[in-house]
């Protein structure tokens, strides 16, 4: 058996500064292979990117343009960072929102471990503090801000690739520049993807959504306080079938709907079959689990053996993690 040991940082850093760099000088070597795994032609030359960036998301230009001067990016690196129209990738996950009482988003994100980055960051690049698990350098996997909204984002299953940006500096751009689920939902249909996602949002006032992201379609807003990985009620498609992601979903319901369930045994089921998996050898193990309160502006990350790290926006503390995934 093959055990998988990793790594989680949580980082504070308010600009992207020498310790963002130097998370980028070790990263950015996968990303580059990953950038041309199909050709360097099959990417947007750079003045299409930064048109892009600008057209669809100009707050963040200024904030990209400081990460190439930090990095002396070349042509390569310039268009990666901008995230438009990046190669494909896919990643599993989990995601409720626990509505009762004190609503609180639960997620579980699953993906091959070494191309985790495994990093929890706080930083304030605008007028909004951010928390979040990042990707993509510079992107957000799962976060909050300040104010309480707080995102997710879950594969949606389909094949096929069209003009947009990763979802991941999507997301970090919801958490920059929205308060509230009503903006976030507002970027999220203005913003084009380049692949389909599913993304769970909730704040402080308890507004739930859940988008259903197509490169090939208008994006579906469902008052669903969950998501998987297919899209509509049930969708086939051989990753669903892959992922089981109805049975997780049928699972989901059912503790949602349980009325005797509470909010500790919710977020326990996380860690356990169907929604906790452990197919690290074709990249679809579970490397953390997240819990976010947007009342309290805390979260929590739980890994197996219970191995916690506990953060809020009134204390956060750096720290480093080594976590065995099996």
């Amino acid at each position: 058996m093959t055990y998988y040991k990793k790594s989680f940082r949580a980082v504070d850093e308010a600009l992207p500064d020498v310790q963002w760099l130097a998370h980028y000088q070790t990263a950015a070597p996968s990303y580059r292979r990953w950038f041309a795994s199909e050709g360097e032609l099959k990417r947007p030359g750079l003045a299409q990117c930064r048109d892009a960036l600008g057209h669809y998301m100009p707050e963040l230009l200024p904030v990209w343009e400081n990460l190439l001067k930090l990095v002396g990016a070349d042509d390569q690196d310039a268009r990666m960072l901008s995230m438009y129209c990046p190669a494909p990738y896919l990643s599993g996950c989990s995601q409720a929102v626990w509505t009762r009482y004190t609503p609180t988003l639960v997620r579980n994100y699953d993906y091959a471990p070494a191309l985790c980055e495994g990093r929890i960051m706080k930083s304030r690049w605008h007028d909004s503090t951010v928390i979040a698990s990042t990707d993509c350098l510079w992107g957000v996997l799962d976060g909050m801000n300040e104010h309480g909204l707080t995102v997710s984002l879950a594969y949606g299953g389909q094949d096929g690739v069209a003009e947009g940006f990763g979802i991941a500096l999507i997301l970090r751009y919801v958490l920059e520049f929205c308060c509230t689920v009503d903006e976030a939902v507002k970027v999220l249909c203005r913003v084009p993807a380049h692949m389909a996602y599913n993304v769970t949002l909730l704040d402080t006032y308890g507004q739930v959504r859940t988008l259903e992201l197509s490169p090939f379609s208008a994006p579906q807003v469902t008052f669903k306080p969950l998501a998987v990985n297919h899209q509509g009620d049930f969708e086939l498609t051989n990753y669903a079938m892959f992922s089981q992601s109805y049975e997780r979903q049928q699972f989901l319901l059912s503790k949602l709907q349980d009325p005797l369930a509470s909010i500790e045994s919710f977020v326990h089921s996380f860690e356990y079959s169907p929604l906790r998996v452990t197919n690290y050898a074709q990249g679809f193990g579970t490397l953390y689990t997240a819990i976010y309160n947007p009342q309290l502006r805390a979260m929590e990350y739980r890994w197996p053996n219970r191995v916690r790290m506990y953060q809020s926006f009134a204390c956060f503390e750096p720290a480093e993690l080594w976590v065995d995934l099996d």
